[in-house]
């Protein structure tokens, strides 16, 4: 599922790695919490998802259970996450925008 590490004091960004799903490779992108438009919560068949979109890429994370959705958008909310890491493969995704997948 997906990792998170806490600061008290992050920042106004936090790192992401995930998997690119355009490029099918790791990747890793800043998101400033000022240019996310949308956070939403995507129930799947064996996890549960939050979707973090920026104008530029959106973000999925799959988590195990609904506490630690709640926990994790705490923590979102309160500008406290430093970094989102993969611990299994896949379970972070960032999707380019459709302006940049069409230019590509």
């Amino acid at each position: 599922m997906t990792r998170l590490t806490i600061s008290e004091d992050p920042g106004e960004e936090f790192t992401v790695r995930g998997h690119n799903t355009v490029l099918n490779a790791d990747d890793d992108e800043v998101v400033f919490y000022n240019d996310v438009t949308q956070v939403k919560v995507v129930p799947e068949r064996e996890s549960f998802t939050i979707q973090v979109l920026t104008p530029a890429f959106a973000v999925e994370m799959d988590f195990s259970d609904a506490d630690a959705v709640r926990e994790a958008l705490v923590l979102f909310e309160t500008k406290k996450v430093l970094e989102v890491d993969l611990d299994t493969p896949n379970s972070v995704r960032i999707t380019p925008s459709n302006s940049e997948i069409s230019e590509t």
